[in-house]
């Protein structure tokens, strides 16, 4: 149901800015520091099902966000036939609190994964008091600094931990531009540092030893999908809820399936962090004023090759592109990233 109340959020935003030129604009950096403050906005809360209606959408709630964007420019080349320019962007988020949603509403789900035959994957909330966009989910519980397991060396089961915000702490991205006479060659680089998500296909590729880590040695140098008598298995340390050393190996597949069984998903968290090569494309500006009476009828014309994520230079993650997560909540059994090759020819009458 949705109240008869319902109107637009409201959002004020204080900033102060910085933009400086030297060197007969050569050289120049832009800075933006902003504090906004977002309130009621409409969002859906659970109420009694006695009432006929299970939610209800109203105005409510209260998120900050203070932040800073850096945009540095230059041009360390200058000539007759060649120059070379840079223009890079900086933006951290460095706070973005949720600070209150409705009353007697504390935790709001924003965005989940597929839950079935008692598997709850992780999801996101807003959380009254934390960051905006917190993962939660079920993970390992600890006693001092050492993980609990139980007697059969299976992770014990905490509900809500935090894994942290999906928000990377900053992002940002550099691009090269490269002249000579008529050739221009771009090169475009993005980033982005910390943020976490969750991988949908790490969790079932592992629990179906499907994936590389399923496969390993054991520090006894053994494959640990070898019986633990033959001196495989995998080897888990940690204490009991008494604070009891448990040191022993275990059946690899028996491993894998209680941590998705028991909704223990920490292994199966990473990090958003990334250094990609997102675009490069060289062009040819054709001299249209050479083409006779063509030149006449067309104003400009140019020819350039495209490639687009021709590089993913770094991850923190081997197993996922981290800049093509589709899902708020992370990676859900999507398609790989894929690079594309392109051929444009632009024609201005």
């Amino acid at each position: 149901i949705v109240s008869s109340n319902l109107r637009g959020a409201v959002r004020t935003t204080k900033e102060l800015g910085l933009d400086l030129r030297f060197v007969n604009s050569r050289l120049g950096v832009s800075a933006t520091y902003y504090d906004q403050q977002t309130k009621n906005s409409p969002i859906t809360v659970q109420i009694n099902g006695a009432s006929g209606f299970t939610n209800q959408t109203l105005n409510a709630g209260l998120i900050t966000q203070k932040g800073v964007d850096l945009q540095f420019f230059a041009q360390p080349l200058r000539g007759r036939d060649f120059s070379w320019n840079i223009n890079s962007t900086f933006s951290k988020i460095i706070d973005n609190k949720v600070v209150e949603l409705a009353p007697g509403v504390d935790q709001i789900t924003v965005s989940s994964g597929v839950s079935f035959n008692g598997i709850t994957t992780p999801f996101v909330v807003h959380q009254a008091g934390q960051q905006w966009g917190m993962l939660i989910g079920g993970g390992k519980t600890y006693i001092d600094g050492q993980v609990v397991l139980d007697v059969d060396g299976h992770y014990g089961k905490f509900e809500n931990v935090k894994f942290g915000s999906v928000l990377p702490d900053y992002t940002g991205g550099v691009q090269n531009s490269f002249t000579y006479k008529n050739f221009t060659l771009n090169v475009n680089i993005d980033f982005q540092k910390g943020g976490k998500f969750f991988s949908l296909s790490d969790m079932w590729g592992s629990y179906s030893g499907l994936l590389a880590r399923t496969a390993v040695l054991n520090d006894k140098g053994n494959p640990i999908r070898d019986a633990v008598a033959d001196g495989g298995g995998v080897h888990v340390v940690g204490v009991d809820a008494n604070k009891n050393i448990v040191d022993k190996y275990i059946d690899a597949q028996d491993y894998f399936h209680s941590m998705v069984s028991n909704n223990v998903f920490d292994e199966f968290i990473y990090d958003l962090t990334f250094l990609k090569m997102r675009e490069v494309s060289l062009g040819y500006s054709i001299p249209v004023t050479r083409m006779g009476n063509l030149g006449k009828v067309i104003q400009n014309a140019s020819i350039s090759l495209v490639a687009r994520n021709p590089w993913l230079i770094y991850a923190s993650t081997k197993d996922f592109d981290p800049s093509e997560i589709a899902n708020v909540y992370g990676e859900n059994g999507q398609f790989p990233g894929s690079r594309s090759f392109g051929f444009n020819l632009r024609i201005g009458f």
